[in-house]
């Protein structure tokens, strides 16, 4: 899985989304897109997809932190700012956003016409209490990525699904890390939901205030065996934004991080050398961590109908084809995923494809921003994890932030 197989096959994407198009010209709108820093060609994508929509679209780049965008977002809405057009929105914001009325529901012609070749996870994330407020566009799950020959160094048979206990063992004999990419400051939260989930039970069931919080759980306990031990063994520190570099040194031979990793310049060096199978498990079956990007429109937008006609080239299935070459995020199209470029640049489609199916995204809370909040008081550093203390101290500190206590 070459990285510059992946650039070189762009331009072929590229190409091909001139169909989305015309040769509109002169007098035309202009669209606000106000879009997450990524490797994604959103220039490109934009330059294509305004001739669509008969309008210029110009790119807008919100910070790449997590709880900044939010902030950001909020900030803006909440004043009725009507200068975005189009908004690409993190999975782990839409509940939130879709509760305070600041995105447009997704009228039906347009949700029905481009919902038949997405993966119902994807779906699901875009919509909050039965109202779809966005078009999925990316969603990318977590894959156990490692290099060389570290798995087979390390007694661990990658042709069979990989347990977390067999990771953490065999990382711990050979000497080698186990990173987690963390490129927005939401990866703890991630782990830990998916973690909880995995080992059967829920971290947040409700959307209210009182939702009931699943950590001072058995699925708790068994969450907080697992970071205790990355810990403890000296594995790793947990989610980090410099996880890629890590994982590129002599000693990095694991790392936990999305399909896309692949395009990521810090990896230039090693990333010949990466093979990539399903996200560990820890009960029965693998269960990836999925998180991507919608695409909206805010309420105060104030030319809907274009907006939405641009999102139906951008969610295209010739702009899924450029955007999953030219980032390596998964598409949310399965048809997009088995065509004959996308199967040549990734020969882990298929694990993709499945990790997709089978993971799962964030709570649909509005106050998942709460939830992240209580788990970094509890859950960091990650060598103060314990499965006696963690889960009930995280359990506390999580319900009382979701039910408006401050910090």
């Amino acid at each position: 899985m070459r990285v510059s197989r992946v650039l070189a096959l762009l331009t072929l994407g590229v190409g091909a989304l001139t169909a989305c198009g015309s040769d509109a010209s002169g007098g035309r709108e202009t669209l606000h897109w106000l879009t997450v820093p990524d490797r994604t060609p959103a220039f490109a994508l934009a330059d294509a997809c305004g001739e669509s929509a008969g309008a210029t679209i110009e790119v807008e780049t919100l910070p790449a932190d997590i709880d900044e965008q939010r902030v950001e977002l909020v900030r803006r809405f909440a004043a009725h700012d009507d200068s975005v057009d189009v908004l690409s929105l993190s999975t782990s914001l839409t509940a939130e956003l879709a509760a305070a009325g600041y995105l447009r529901t997704v009228p039906a012609d347009v949700a029905g016409s481009l919902g038949v070749d997405v993966v119902p996870q994807a779906v699901e994330a875009a919509t909050y209490k039965g109202k779809q407020v966005a078009m999925p566009w990316w969603l990318e799950p977590q894959l156990m990525w490692f290099r060389g020959t570290a798995a087979e160094r390390a007694g661990i048979d990658t042709t069979q699904p990989v347990l977390w206990d067999d990771l953490l063992a065999g990382a711990e004999r050979v000497g080698t890390t186990i990173q987690i990419d963390d490129p927005d400051g939401s990866a703890l939260g991630d782990w830990v939901n998916v973690l909880v989930r995995a080992a059967g039970g829920t971290l947040v069931d409700g959307t209210g205030r009182s939702p009931k919080i699943g950590l001072d759980t058995d699925a708790g306990k068994t969450a907080a065996g697992i970071v205790q031990y990355v810990g403890e063994a000296g594995l790793g520190d947990g989610p980090s934004l410099d996880a890629p570099e890590k994982f590129a040194r002599s000693d990095g031979g694991f790392m936990i991080a999305g399909s896309g990793i692949v395009t990521d310049p810090r990896l230039s060096t090693v990333v010949a050398d990466m093979q990539a199978v399903a996200y560990p498990v820890v009960g029965t079956e693998s269960v990836a961590s999925l998180s991507g990007v919608e695409l909206a429109v805010p309420a105060d937008a104030p030319d809907p109908g274009a907006a939405f006609k641009a999102i139906e080239c951008l969610t295209s299935a010739e702009s899924q084809l450029t955007m999953m070459l030219g980032s390596g995020h998964a598409s949310v199209r399965p048809s997009t995923l088995a065509t004959r470029e996308v199967q040549a640049a990734f020969p882990n489609a298929s694990v993709i494809q499945s990790a997709i199916t089978t993971g799962v995204t964030a709570p649909p809370t509005p106050y998942w921003q709460r939830v992240r909040a209580g788990l970094r008081d509890t859950w960091l550093p990650v060598t103060s994890v314990s499965p006696t203390t963690t889960p009930k101290d995280s359990q506390r500190v999580v319900r009382d932030l979701v039910s408006g206590g401050l910090r």
